[in-house]
């Protein structure tokens, strides 16, 4: 699902990436790193509305969510936060688009995402969402630009302007003279940006990282997480999903979640000052 939701018609990758691919793109969309175009003010990236998530096996049934409310706005840096079990994955699942909530609602930059299909949510995962996950989820056949113009191929973008804005996304990160490298032939922290690159070349309303460090070493490590710190300075917005204390504190909001509920939801005037209780009781997930 790295790449925002694949077809599912049958049709063979390699017409994908050679067609001219349907309608085009508009010439001169916003790519990579440029700011991202402003929204209204009012208009919240995520918000979240008593949101709730149980699931059923058999005669046992567990309740992942319980009534979490969360708002992040345009170009917030927020570090989402949990042990095993808390439900950040699961809410991680929700925010992505790749599983429905139980209860309660979801928008997405504006738009209610909560009782959408499979085929409207593969559209709002390509369109609307960048993925950046754990195990990089390259295709290990495929150079580091084909790689990156995925998303765009299932969009419908013609193959040349795939291909620029690919080599652009490319650039952007720090990776114009590997554009022609496979994911074999890249470190982990190279890998790692090229999954970036590929995340930010359709323009996505929000990028949502997964554990994105959890495969590096400390120096990939730090390379990546200067990455994000660059993309929140361009505007971006950036939902990163850890279990590391030290990794969550580069973002400049903090929200940990314990039994399924917003334990604590540290603003960044607040955030350097003093870390969230753990054992604290829980909020109910806005931002105080």
């Amino acid at each position: 699902m790295a790449d925002g939701g694949a077809r599912r018609d049958g049709t063979a990758l390699e017409d994908l990436l050679d067609g001219s691919g349907g309608a085009a793109h508009p010439i001169g969309a916003p790519t990579a790193l440029q700011d991202h175009p402003s929204q209204q003010p009012a208009t919240p990236v995520i918000e979240l509305l008593r949101v709730s998530k149980t699931y059923t096996t058999g005669s046992i049934t567990f309740e992942a969510l319980r009534g979490v409310d969360l708002r992040i706005d345009q170009g917030e840096y927020v570090a989402i936060m949990g042990p095993s079990g808390s439900g950040k994955s699961t809410l991680m699942n929700i925010l992505g688009c790749l599983d429905v909530l139980t209860t309660g609602t979801y928008r997405l930059a504006g738009e209610d995402v909560s009782e959408l299909d499979e085929v409207d949510l593969a559209h709002i995962r390509n369109r609307r969402i960048g993925f950046v996950f754990q195990q990089f989820n390259l295709l290990p056949a495929l150079s580091a630009w084909r790689n990156v113009e995925l998303p765009l191929v299932y969009a419908g973008v013609p193959s040349a302007e795939r291909k620029a804005r690919a080599m652009d996304a490319l650039s952007r990160v720090g990776l114009a003279d590997r554009t022609a490298n496979r994911p074999g032939e890249l470190s982990g922290g190279q890998q790692q940006r090229v999954a970036v690159a590929r995340a930010l070349v359709s323009d996505p309303d929000l990028i949502l990282a997964d554990e994105p460090t959890g495969n590096l070493d400390s120096h990939s490590t730090a390379d990546v997480l200067a990455l994000f710190d660059e993309l929140h300075e361009a505007g971006r917005t950036v939902v990163l999903i850890t279990h590391e204390l030290e990794v969550a504190e580069r973002a400049r909001r903090m929200v940990r979640v314990r039994d399924g509920l917003v334990l604590s939801d540290t603003d960044p005037d607040e955030h350097l000052g003093a870390h969230a209780d753990a054992a604290g009781r829980p909020q109910d997930g806005g931002r105080r």
